[in-house]
């Protein structure tokens, strides 16, 4: 089982506004929890007029007793602007639920400190594919844990040149298992080359669609003919798949009673593959490529990180 953790490393380059479209266009045959696990607030609550219980808080109180995917699961709630079970075809059985953060940063600071050491191995055995936002990728992260034990950490950005070396500092002390790089617009640079200068693999590029970001975060009236037209959400879809892809296939909603143990797990015949581009060459049915297990050369602790390639331009050249 794995999850993927979502996260910046400078300004606010749209964590969740990114797993939320995600969210929305996850494939409808696999089960979904999205965790808001931002030590500096959860946003989605408000965005959506979700309650604040159950959700983070309770599961941190409930956690100091005991702590399993049951547990877990029972702080969850409906997401309210994903795919709906009965939406049509095979996602008759799909569920979408989220694991509602506070929107006070010394709540959420307190209910992951709580859950320290815990948390990953439980988001690990959900049986539904989990979407972690963790905010940003501070020094001394609440959800620091989370981030480095993550299966996959995929890092948003913008092609910024201060957001780029700022990142390329974080994932050198950070050193999380696999990292993607999503990137929030393509100019000047595109995810090829931020993704190289900070030792990540491409994962794709999301475009900047304000209208379609705006019904995302403060919801629109005619927000059903703007998302059936965003190119947001178009690219959303592919860059979901991808991801889907790469994850492990779960089973939906399994039957009660005791586990049944799982069968001798088979050689190998084939390595994993990585998550495709959001726009991938060979179209989003290609196969994804595999994720950078290890980034080249990495720098030691300490140590001043090199200055990022392919950014040597000066910052008004950039400008136009």
């Amino acid at each position: 089982m794995a999850y993927v953790a979502f996260a910046s490393a400078k300004a606010s380059p749209g964590v969740t506004t990114t797993v939320a479209a995600l969210a929305a266009t996850w494939p409808r045959d696999r089960d979904l929890v999205i965790a808001e696990l931002d030590p500096a607030g959860g946003d989605l609550g408000a965005r959506f007029d979700l309650a604040t219980e159950p959700g983070l808080v309770t599961l941190a109180a409930a956690g100091r007793r005991e702590l399993d995917r049951t547990t877990v699961v029972g702080h969850t709630q409906p997401l309210p602007f994903a795919g709906r079970p009965g939406a049509g075809g095979d996602a008759a059985d799909a569920e979408r639920r989220v694991l509602v953060g506070p929107v006070a940063a010394d709540q959420a600071g307190a209910a992951l400190a709580a859950l320290r050491g815990g948390l990953p191995g439980v988001l690990s055995s959900l049986n539904a594919d989990v979407l972690a936002d963790c905010g940003r990728l501070d020094p001394g992260s609440a959800a620091h844990d989370v981030v480095a034990e993550a299966d996959l950490l995929v890092v948003v950005a913008r092609p910024v040149v201060a957001e780029v070396h700022h990142l390329a500092a974080r994932l050198t002390a950070l050193r999380p298992r696999a990292v993607s790089l999503l990137l929030i617009g393509d100019r000047p640079y595109s995810v090829a080359e931020v993704a190289d200068a900070v030792g990540a693999s491409p994962l794709g590029t999301l475009p900047v669609d304000v209208r379609a970001a705006a019904v995302l975060t403060v919801g629109r009236s005619n927000a059903a003919r703007i998302m059936r037209r965003s190119r947001l959400m178009r690219d959303a879809r592919a860059v979901a798949e991808a991801l889907a892809r790469w994850l492990p296939a779960r089973p939906m909603h399994p039957p009660p009673g005791p586990p049944v143990p799982p069968p001798p797990a088979a050689a190998p015949t084939s390595q994993p593959s990585r998550p495709a581009p959001g726009r991938p060459a060979d179209g989003p049915d290609g196969p994804p490529p595999r994720p950078r297990r290890r980034r080249a050369d990495p720098v030691r602790a300490g140590a001043d990180p090199p200055r990022p390639k392919h950014f040597r331009r000066e910052r008004d050249e950039e400008r136009r």
